[in-house]
Order: structure tokens, then C-alpha cells, then sequence
């Protein structure tokens, strides 16, 4: 019995070690800056950032308010190539492109609030089900469902990186209803 305490324990400082990792690289703030100039300068500063993040958001000139994402295969002066998980890649050409958007970290940040809701519906249950059966081990899920609960807050509490505009076609303006993009 002193052993599966122990694995509780254990278990749970490592739920807590992960959260606070989570927390601490989200608060941790790495700004990037990128100078908006038209023309052939914009897309050279889009291109040597751009490789380096593996995945931007491509906006094209004949779909204005659509984000298209591309896991970014090839860049160069002339045309971006993007790979796709099924099929082959595409292609476009700079002068098809309208804008190109660093994502923000929202996607992350939902993902792990879910996941930690999860966790505390199912810590929550076994709190539940083992209160009659083993009050210790009740007691160690009832914390786990706490660590989860704080995780999760933290998740929401800590600031995000919103989608930042990387480059922008000269005389072109972005969609409002691409949502909000850092210029």
C-alpha cells in the first residue's frame, strides 16, 4: 500500500513539473521583428524567417478571406512551396500570394486546456470510484483532479502569441475576416 502512495506521489509532482513547464514556456516571450517594406524586400525577410518556423499561413490574392496552411517544403524568390499530408504539394507564386502569417500559439493553448479537462473529468471519476474502495487512493486522484484544474487555469491565464503578418503584397489590405493578426 506505502508503494502505490508513493506512485501517486510521484505521478502526481510530475503532472505538476509538466504544467509549470507549459506555463513558463508560454509566458517566455520571443519576439520576432519584421519590418514591413514593400515589394521584393518583404518577401526576402519572409523568406529567411519563414524556413526556420517549418509553418506559416498563406492568404492568396483569388481567396482574400481564406487561411490556407502550409508546412513550407521549398522558398524561394519566386514561389513558395508548401508539402500537404496527402497528396503532393503546391505551389504558389509571389505574385499570388497577398499576405503570409506567422501562426499564434491559440491552437496549442486550446489543445492542452481540453486535454487537461479531460484529465480532471477522468481524475474527477476515479475520485469517485474509489472513495469506497480505497479512501488513499481517492484522496491521491482528488489531487491529480486539482493539479489538473490548476493546469488548466494556467493554460488560460497565461498570455498567447497572436498570429503575426510576416508579409503583406504592396497596396493590399487583409480581410477582417481572417481574424485578428499582428502587424
Amino acid at each position: 500500500m506505502t508503494r502505490r502512495t508513493v506512485h501517486s506521489i510521484l505521478t502526481l509532482c510530475v503532472f505538476t513539473l509538466i504544467s509549470t513547464t507549459i506555463a513558463r514556456a508560454q509566458s517566455s516571450e520571443t519576439k520576432i521583428e519584421l519590418p514591413l517594406n514593400s515589394g521584393k524586400d518583404s518577401w526576402t525577410t519572409a523568406q529567411s524567417i519563414g524556413p526556420s518556423n517549418g509553418k506559416i499561413i498563406v492568404v492568396t490574392l483569388d481567396q482574400p478571406n481564406r487561411r490556407q496552411t502550409c508546412h513550407i517544403q521549398s522558398y524561394t524568390p519566386d514561389k513558395l512551396v508548401c508539402s500537404r499530408a496527402f497528396g503532393g504539394s503546391h505551389t504558389y507564386l509571389s505574385q499570388q500570394v497577398l499576405a503570409l502569417i506567422l501562426p499564434g500559439d491559440d491552437d496549442l493553448r486550446l489543445r492542452l486546456f481540453i486535454e487537461f479537462n479531460g484529465g480532471l473529468g477522468a481524475a474527477i471519476w476515479g475520485t469517485v470510484v474509489l472513495a469506497a474502495t480505497c479512501p488513499v487512493c481517492a484522496v491521491g486522484t482528488g489531487i491529480a483532479a486539482f493539479l489538473f484544474f490548476d493546469a488548466a487555469g494556467v493554460i488560460l491565464i497565461a498570455d498567447g502569441q497572436p498570429d503575426r503578418l510576416l508579409y503583406l503584397a504592396p497596396g493590399q489590405k487583409l480581410s477582417r475576416k481572417l481574424g485578428y493578426v499582428q502587424s
